[in-house]
């Protein structure tokens, strides 16, 4: 009987959890990347085409979930390396980036978001120091790292022999409504 009362008591628990647990849905915000044609210019696509499907309890370091994004949406203010861009991406067998979030760490320098990113059909772990707000109904992630196209078996494209930089600094600023 006693086992029975405690199984019960924690899988109650465990149910109501689950029921203050909001999703988050994403409002507005960018992902951009940036490298450069080494001795050229630099390459900044931006894309606002993301789709979250987040949740997190009252406290910030229990946001879990993942974010999507297309890779067609990525654009830079020249399409014809935009296209150079999509074909060394490989985004017509692999038209899409995951992040999925695993750990939030609150630390004194702010939050870090542990996850694995998934490029080109390659995860890895991702651990990227971010700026996180919860206020008035709203979740704002801000932040950056460094990933090297070679580690996700991307190729750095070759132009006019000038070699573009395997460092892409992924910047992220969203804005996650709860529902």
């Amino acid at each position: 009987m006693f086992t029975k009362t405690i199984v019960s008591l924690l899988a109650a628990s465990l149910l109501c959890g689950t029921l203050f647990a909001k999703e988050l849905h994403f409002q507005e915000g960018t992902i951009g990347a940036q490298t450069e044609i080494l001795g050229d210019s630099n390459i900044n696509p931006k894309s606002s085409h993301i789709s979250a499907n987040l949740s997190m309890d009252d406290t910030i370091e229990s946001l879990k979930g993942e974010i999507t994004l297309e890779l067609l949406s990525l654009k830079s203010d020249n399409e014809k390396r935009d296209e150079h861009m999509y074909e060394a991406l490989h985004v017509k067998t692999h038209p899409n980036t995951f992040f999925k979030l695993k750990e939030v760490v609150k630390e004194a320098d702010g939050y870090h978001l542990i996850g694995i990113l998934t490029l080109n059909n390659q995860p890895k772990e991702i651990n990227t120091k971010a700026e996180i707000t919860d206020q008035n109904g709203f979740v704002n992630l801000k932040g950056n790292f460094t990933i090297k196209m070679s580690a996700f078996g991307i190729e750095p494209p070759t132009l006019l022999f000038l070699s573009v930089r395997d460092d892409v600094v992924v910047s992220y600023d969203l804005i996650l409504a709860k529902r």
